[in-house]
């Protein structure tokens, strides 16, 4: 006999959402202020406007930046999961599981790799892409290959997420857990993660030109080090904080559905370290 797929109600979990978001976002904002905004502040004060003028110690801060975001993620999911626990303990917990799912990433972005070069292979041998030559850049039609099949996988592996946050295990774990949560809901997961994307996406862009405008028309274009990269990159960092919240609390609830315990209600967290 097959095993049991449990349900997924994208809709229950928002109503979750809005629960734990109403009750414990103060204690989640403290996370993402301390954990986001202030990495992605701090990266964004001293990006230079082109990647290929950025000196070391810029892309040193970027990296930092990325391993406390994804700590970040961690500890929101283990908040917004249950059972009860403190900040500072989920915290602790995020920064544990960092290894392991910046292994799983690696794993997986280098079985993408493999997989887009064979299919970038059969298209050249077939003459539907031309192989770029030296120095060029990719054709188009494979770097929208590439964004499609990203997306496609990250349906799936988004869950490794909360599986860090609350189980045990190493990378190839978290990879066979989140395959077997997901199975049976991958269009619903898809849905979720395109659009928590594509609104991060718009409303950044949105922010961008709006506030962007009004800060270059006030204190000059922004440079690294400026008071205009200051202020640009601190309002996309909250627009991004605000974000990661939401869509880390739902996805927090999306996994409560999917392990099995769909009626359990996320605890209320200690403010306590």
């Amino acid at each position: 006999m097959g095993t049991d797929v449990a349900k997924l109600s994208i809709s229950q979990a928002w109503e979750e959402t809005k629960a734990v978001l109403a009750r414990d976002g103060k204690l989640l904002g403290s996370v993402a202020l301390a954990l986001i905004v202030l990495p992605q502040t701090v990266g964004g004060l001293f990006a230079p406007r082109s990647p290929a003028e950025a000196p070391g110690y810029v892309w040193a801060i970027l990296l930092v930046a990325t391993v406390i975001g994804f700590a970040a993620q961690v500890a929101l999911n283990r908040l917004a999961i249950g059972p009860s626990t403190s900040v500072g303990a989920a915290v602790r917990r995020g920064f544990a599981r960092v290894p392991v799912l910046l292994g799983t990433m690696l794993i997986v972005i280098v079985a993408l790799f493999v997989l887009l070069l064979l299919i970038a292979i059969l298209l050249t041998a077939f003459g539907l892409i031309v192989a770029p030559g030296s120095g060029n850049e990719p054709p188009l039609g494979v770097m929208m290959l590439l964004v499609l099949v990203t997306l496609l996988t990250f349906a799936i592996i988004q869950l490794a997420v909360p599986v860090a946050a609350i189980e045990d295990g190493g990378s190839l774990h978290l990879i066979a857990r989140s395959w077997a949560l997901g199975r049976g809901h991958y269009w619903r997961l898809l849905a979720f993660v395109t659009a928590v994307l594509l609104c991060l996406v718009l409303v950044l862009v949105a922010g961008q030109i709006v506030f962007g405008s009004v800060v270059a028309a006030l204190f000059g274009p922004p440079s690294a080090g400026s008071l205009a990269a200051l202020l640009s990159s601190l309002v996309l960092a909250l627009i991004q904080a605000s974000f990661s919240v939401v869509s880390a609390v739902m996805l927090a609830r999306i996994y409560v559905q999917l392990a099995g315990g769909g009626g359990v209600q996320a605890s209320v967290p200690s403010s306590g370290i």
